[in-house]
């Protein structure tokens, strides 16, 4: 499978690890379009995010942000460009919204970044937001996914024994992607088999 994972002994130090990643892919593509539905890992983040941004200046007059989770004002405080900054209803279509609000002729319309979670439920983000649709998520270029936490450790677990997508359960259908990665903090990690865990955890901490 296409599903990488990385695990570290903190919820705060892998929140850093996403932010950093994040902060890469702005510096790296100054035409970036990234969503972010980041659900109940979003305090973490974005305030390592911001950190991220303020030692790490990119130039963010092209990004375009779709913000499932209503944090405009951390966005703007990084210098994410208001018009260029898009709260998304959960219940679209984000390739339909892609291509209303950002398509230029430098980034084409494509969805460049997915940044966000899976819920204790199985659910991506948030329980409405099309995970595996060719019009929903599935269509980012690569996507991050931060999981922390004690209750999400049995999650962790069907998704890594999961071994076909399955639309009943969102998390799965994402093995189907080309480019996945889940960071993990020790807790959630604990839904790893023990040797898996181990591996990851002296490889990425």
């Amino acid at each position: 499978m296409a599903m990488n994972f990385k695990i570290f002994e903190t919820e705060g130090i892998a929140a850093q690890y996403a932010a950093d990643i994040v902060r890469k892919q702005f510096n790296n593509n100054p035409t970036s379009i990234v969503v972010f539905a980041l659900n109940d890992e979003q305090g973490h983040f974005y305030r390592e995010l911001h950190e991220e941004m303020m030692a790490h200046p990119v130039d963010a007059s092209q990004l375009h942000v779709f913000d499932y989770d209503n944090a405009g004002a951390e966005f703007l405080d990084m210098g994410i460009v208001k018009q260029q900054l898009h709260s998304v209803k959960k219940t679209v279509d984000i390739k339909s919204e892609v291509d209303d609000k950002a398509k230029t002729k430098e980034n084409k319309g494509k969805l460049t970044m997915f940044v966000g979670t899976i819920n204790a439920d199985g659910s991506v983000g948030y329980r409405e937001v099309n995970s595996d649709s060719d019009k929903g998520l599935l269509t980012a270029r690569e996507i991050i996914l931060l999981v922390t936490g004690a209750d999400k450790a049995d999650v962790i677990a069907r998704l890594y024994g999961t071994n076909e997508t399955n639309t009943n359960f969102e998390a799965a259908n994402l093995k189907s992607h080309r480019m996945t990665t889940v960071i993990l903090d020790w807790q959630a990690a604990q839904g790893l088999p023990a040797d898996v865990r181990d591996y990851y955890y002296t490889v990425f901490s």
